[in-house]
Parts: structure tokens; sequence; C-alpha cells
């Protein structure tokens, strides 16, 4: 039997009203499709049970809730201006303690790099500000302890 009539057969057997949701328990119950599943599912005999085609689901679904920023990189795009400045951040506050000159450049860098990502409406835009600020941090302290 090829694919297609496979298909056709767990269509035939649908009922009416079925959702796509429904259609992709079909394949899981058949093992048409076999992601998220275990060693001991992948060893039983088709069609699977109706509780362990919802907990296949069930971790499907789980493991793919996280954050479209963590798994989604099609979106993210280096060479913006949020990861200019998230660059720069990182570098003003690793030198702000060590060579400060260098780490107020990085700062007014991560600045108004995530300033002009916060106009142009880019993801995370606030990192990069959160990141010239904390920089600065220890230098205004220390200002502030000396006068």
């Amino acid at each position: 039997m090829t694919m297609k009539e496979e298909l056709a057969q767990i269509l035939s057997e649908m009922p009416d009203d079925a959702s796509w949701d429904d259609l992709l328990k079909a394949l899981y119950r058949w093992k048409k499709i076999t992601y998220g599943m275990n060693d001991e599912e992948l060893a039983m005999e088709a069609p699977l049970p109706e509780s362990e085609v919802n907990a296949i689901v069930a971790r499907v679904i789980s493991a793919s809730s996280i954050p479209d920023d963590m798994r989604n990189t099609k979106r993210y795009k280096p060479g913006n201006y949020v990861t200019l400045g998230m660059a720069s951040g990182v570098v003003a506050v690793l030198f702000a303690m060590v060579f400060p000159p260098l780490s107020w450049l990085a700062a007014g860098v991560a600045g108004i790099a995530g300033i002009i990502g916060a106009v142009h409406k880019e993801e995370k835009a606030w990192v990069p500000i959160l990141l010239a600020v904390v920089s600065l941090l220890p230098m205004v302290f220390i200002a502030g302890s000396n006068g």
C-alpha cells in the first residue's frame, strides 16, 4: 500500500467534522508520525491506544512551549541594531572597572544602538540600553562617593 493510499484510508475513517488535531492524532495512532515517541511507544503495535496518543501529543506540545525567541532564529537577524548594542553592552560591562574609557565608548554605542533598535521596533531593544546603564553605574557611584 502506498503512502497516498494509507493516508486516504486514514482520512476515510475520520468523521466529517474532524479537525487538524484529530488528523495529527490519527497519524500518531497509526505510527505514521513517530516524532516525540519514546522507545516503548515505538515498539508498540499500531494502532496506539488513545491514552498513549494523548501522552505523545502532550509531550510534543510541552517540548515546543519554549518561548519563540529561544527556538525560532529566523526572526532574529544578526547585524541589526540590537545585536550591535548587545555586543557593545557586554564589552561595556566587562571593561567597566578595568578600562573605563573603553567602557564609556562601548556604553554609548550600546545605548544609541538600543534606542535606534527601539525606534525600529526591534525585539529586545531594551537589552543594550540596560547593559549601557549597568556598565555606567559603577562610575556614577564612584563619582558620587568622591564628591
